[in-house]
């Protein structure tokens, strides 16, 4: 039997234990973070995904609809503008490629197409009216998704 044991012997096994155990804890934690973090983005998340950037296109679309006439009669700022209107619709559809083609990728195609299509009028000053309508039922489903 001891007569004499150290000072802070047990205290020092103690911390040491309770480091120990808060080590575990933070271990187990950061675990459940990574596993729930990680992975592809689910079905609806790519559904949502979708909607937001066609709804950005579409609002897109709007401005240009604003803009355009004011482009055709001579306004080289608001040309500058309703190109760049329809190039951000454009952005917003190929951003969300993935996206949009996991949804509906035979949508996703008539959407681009469309785009392009209004691009090219824009450019060139013609008509919109068509092409605008065009874009705006191929992006349409997008929107509307729940």
């Amino acid at each position: 039997m001891s007569l004499y044991r150290q000072a802070g012997r047990a205290r020092r096994r103690r911390r040491i234990a309770i480091a120990a155990g808060v080590l575990g804890v933070a271990i187990v934690v950061l675990v459940i973070v990574l596993a729930t973090s990680g992975g592809p983005p689910s079905h609806n998340d790519r559904v949502k995904a979708a909607r937001t950037a066609a709804t950005e296109a579409l609002d897109g679309i709007d401005v240009l609809t604003v803009e355009y006439p004011q482009a055709v009669h001579g306004s080289p700022t608001e040309l500058v503008g309703a190109k760049g209107d329809v190039q951000r619709a454009q952005q917003s559809l190929s951003d969300h490629r993935a996206d949009f083609e996991a949804v509906d990728a035979a949508g996703y195609r008539r959407a681009v197409a469309a785009l392009g299509s209004l691009a090219t009028v824009v450019a060139g000053r013609a008509d919109i009216t068509r092409e605008v309508a065009a874009a705006r039922t191929a992006l349409q489903p997008f929107a509307q998704q729940r």
